[in-house]
């Protein structure tokens, strides 16, 4: 989880500035965690690409990857009948032929018509395995993400990984539309390379002895081709100089807009908390400072991109006139014709896009790497995640049961040493003591999400288990299922409104069937009566509750304490809490008090 509460005064600048390896005061690289090495990426893209397209549910989207294959067969085969177009057309048009001219527009506005309509269905079928793909690839992640409560354990790990919740939702959107976008242009271009190559060497045969001007000069076989061949490999040469910093760029900008959107969401989720502190100038200034990094990033990654844009719309734009600059000598001294001129033009015109590609896709390669490098860092996060230590959580027997359970920091400083106690139906146990000596750790741990535990922990076999927190969970939905969850909704609402009615909520009776976030709406003391209310629809036979009653007034603990012992007397009950009153409500007691005690086997 991010924190934010770090004053922007105190806050570290991220490093920016540092396009070009800089390095902090401390000697170390600012940029170790951002960019991957090329190879690094090229390896993360295939493990991220590959699993999808070796499954069963594959088969639609090979079927699909097949049609944009024909289809951009259909895009060459009409872009040579076009080529071929111009030079008749405009023979016909140096000739003064009539009927060829509008012969030649008929045959036009035919090849346009299967253009378009080319182009429409490509697109169609391309968009179609995007959601494909990204609906499975999403599927795929978010089954990571929240297998082995591996969300949870992200945060104990050193975080690389910022702002998982936009790797998923976005990231994965990008990686897939780049991805097919990418591979699509690749495989036409150069398709497109052999097609007019050919077409290009052949219109451009060995020339003797042409005098233009004065000057006379002999060219080549292909000299057509060579020239575009030059002129494509020094562009993307320098496109690469020119645009290399982008997809760093590309990087921190993904990550500085989702810090900012992250801050302005934890700002809303803690309004009560921030107007209550008078807070708001403080808020501003971190928004401001978060905000600042964003467009400052944003001014070099456009400063960048424009001086990128200069330089291959320059060339595009040269590229237009190069060829008829380089045939027109031979135009003017009556070896070709007009119609070869502009086929010329146009196949010189096809083969330099093909070479060109590179330098002409730059822009969404630098985008793409970047993204394959956030996916890449949280792919890695979450195997880190997974191969932290699982406490050993055994579901056996009728009783709970701790077995000699070792509890650290995630610094290796003891917690808790060799804890032995069993429960048995029925049981009530209070744990209590000071802050910090791991109370709330020690219900983790026996949760099975804390890693840094040794020992072994028991549960009863086949029973439900349902943990509370202090700030219990408010699902987004009506009351009723934030009443009910993780259950589904009770189809008795008299029920609901009873239990509402028995804990002084009755009140949000008339609400029970509206949509809202009950975080917000209600008071953490009302939030608290919820959770109660939960554990007796849901009816677990082991709850864990940590610091449940800590925004309810003593009556009402007591109240709610008693609603639980008389609904669910078999049921097992583990509170954390510090008020002397829970200790009437339980009929057994961890003191951590003492030091000492927490050093020894303890038998409760």
């Amino acid at each position: 989880m991010r924190s934010f509460n770090m004053s922007q005064k105190g806050r570290k600048k991220s490093p920016i500035f540092s396009i070009f390896g800089a390095r902090n005061h401390d000697g170390s690289n600012p940029d170790r965690h951002e960019s991957l090495r090329l190879c690094e990426s090229v390896r993360a893209f295939f493990k991220i690409a590959l699993p999808y397209w070796k499954t069963r549910a594959s088969i639609p989207g090979w079927i699909q990857f097949i049609g944009i294959l024909v289809f951009t067969a259909a895009t060459i085969v009409l872009a040579k009948m076009f080529n071929d177009w111009y030079k008749e057309f405009w023979d016909n048009v140096q000739s003064y032929n009539m009927d060829g001219f509008y012969g030649g527009l008929c045959l036009f506005l035919f090849l346009a018509t299967l253009h378009v309509c080319n182009v429409v269905y490509k697109s169609y079928v391309i968009s179609a395995l995007s959601i494909r793909w990204r609906k499975w690839l999403t599927s795929y992640y978010t089954h990571r993400y929240l297998n082995e409560s591996t969300y949870y354990r992200l945060q104990l790990t050193e975080q690389k990984t910022d702002n998982p919740d936009q790797r998923i939702a976005e990231d994965l959107n990008s990686f897939v539309t780049l991805t097919i976008g990418i591979i699509v242009r690749l495989i036409t271009s150069s398709a497109m390379l052999v097609t007019f190559a050919i077409i290009l060497w052949g219109l451009s045969e060995r020339v003797e002895n042409v005098s233009v001007a004065g000057y006379t000069f002999s060219l080549p076989d292909g000299y057509l081709f060579y020239l575009a061949l030059i002129y494509a490999v020094c562009g993307t040469l320098i496109t690469f100089i020119i645009g290399k910093p982008l997809a760093l760029l590309h990087f921190r900008q993904q990550r500085f807009e989702a810090d900012y959107r992250y801050s302005l969401i934890r700002l809303r989720e803690n309004s009560e908390a921030v107007a209550l502190y008078k807070g708001e100038s403080e808020e501003k200034e971190r928004l401001t400072g978060y905000f600042g990094d964003v467009v400052k990033n944003y001014i070099y990654l456009i400063n960048r991109t424009k001086a990128l844009e200069f330089f291959t719309f320059g060339c595009d734009q040269l590229a237009v006139i190069f060829p008829i600059l380089v045939a027109s000598p031979l135009y003017f001294a009556k070896m070709i014709t007009i119609g070869s001129l502009m086929q010329i033009n146009s196949a010189f015109g096809q083969v330099y896009n093909s070479l060109s590609v590179i330098m002409s896709l730059f822009p969404e390669l630098a985008t793409w790497k970047a993204v394959i490098d956030r996916l890449a860092l949280f792919e890695k996060s979450m195997d880190r995640a997974l191969q932290l230590p699982k406490p050993q959580v055994v579901y056996e027997g009728n009783d709970l049961e701790l077995d000699k359970l070792s509890i650290t920091k995630p610094d290796g400083t003891p917690l808790i040493d060799d804890l032995s106690l069993v429960l048995r139906a029925g049981d009530r146990l209070l744990i209590k003591g000071p802050s910090g000596v791991g109370k709330s750790t020690l219900l983790r741990a026996v949760a099975g999400i804390w890693p840094y535990s040794k020992g072994k922990v028991r549960l009863p076999e086949g029973k439900k288990v349902l943990f509370l927190s202090q700030k219990p969970y408010m699902p987004m939905g009506t009351l009723a299922q934030t009443i009910c969850y993780p259950s589904p909704v009770s189809d008795d609402d008299g029920y609901l409104e009873k239990l509402l009615s028995g804990v002084g909520l009755e009140y949000l009776v008339p609400n029970l069937n509206t949509e809202d976030q009950w975080s917000m709406v209600l008071s953490l003391g009302e939030q608290q009566r919820i959770a109660f209310l939960r554990a007796v629809i849901n009816r677990p036979d082991v709850i864990f509750m940590d610091e449940v009653t800590s925004a309810m007034d003593e009556p009402n603990e007591f109240k709610l304490y008693e609603m639980l012992k008389n609904e669910l007397k078999e049921s097992i009950i583990i509170s954390v809490g510090h008020r002397s009153t829970l200790e009437k409500q339980h009929n057994r007691i961890l003191d951590f008090s003492d030091d000492s005690k927490r050093k020894n086997q303890i038998n409760c």
